[in-house]
């Protein structure tokens, strides 16, 4: 986290710097956070500082427990459930609706968004910010707008998890050839096997966040284990 040198709103700049942090996992799930440290970090006054925490308690990714503190919102299987089911929903609306009408500069796109997620297999922020982008391109081709506004309101929430499944490297290359065939099922035209790539893809995630969520429980509760 940075000083800011910046004309934006001071508030509007310490929610977005705190909210990279977040996602980028500088500031770790469960973590607690005061905010005279970030205004030390950021070098702003602390009530621009409160008043963007306020905007990330609101959006659900920080919480404030009375007379405790501050802290960032842990991931829980639920949260990774409901939004990969909100994901699955919008993908199925995305592909069906684009199936039989993307144009073969539009699949070229998408095989460039893969090319680079090739390119970048170590370097995990670039990696997942390519895989939402890859994601975001598929529902843009719609021209629905609330569906795109609806997508990108999500969309850090799957980017936050997606950062945590690429941790294990076999979840890197498992996706890069999950995009592939995303790609295959759309310039073959065949939506059956399009949405079962798609569904296929979503699933893995979901199940690849739960077990590092488990795993890392696991962890925690061995730490704690008393000697027999």
């Amino acid at each position: 986290m940075k000083k800011i040198e910046t004309g934006m709103a001071l508030r509007d700049i310490a929610f977005k710097e705190i909210k990279k942090s977040i996602l980028n996992y500088e500031l770790l799930p469960g973590q607690a956070i005061y905010e005279r440290e970030l205004s030390e970090k950021l070098g702003i006054s602390r009530t621009p500082i409160r008043e963007s925490l306020s905007l990330l308690e609101r959006e659900k990714w920080i919480v404030s427990k009375p007379r405790v503190g501050t802290f960032i919102k842990e991931i829980t299987e639920e949260d990774v459930i409901e939004v990969m089911e909100i994901r699955m929903i919008f993908d199925r609306f995305a592909l069906e609706k684009i199936c039989g009408t993307i144009t073969l500069e539009q699949i070229n796109t998408l095989e460039e968004y893969v090319k680079e997620q090739e390119n970048n297999r170590t370097d995990q922020q670039k990696f997942i910010e390519l895989d939402k982008e890859f994601h975001a391109q598929i529902v843009s081709l719609t021209k629905n707008e609330q569906i795109e506004k609806w997508f990108e309101e999500i969309g850090d929430k799957i980017r936050w998890f997606g950062l945590k499944a690429i941790t294990e490297k076999s979840r890197i290359e498992e996706t890069i050839t999950e995009h592939k065939e995303i790609i295959k099922a759309l310039k073959s035209q065949d939506i059956n096997q399009l949405l079962l790539a798609s569904n296929s893809h979503v699933e893995n995630t979901k199940k690849e966040v739960i077990n590092q969520l488990r795993s890392n429980l696991n962890e925690e509760n061995n730490q704690f284990t008393p000697y027999q």
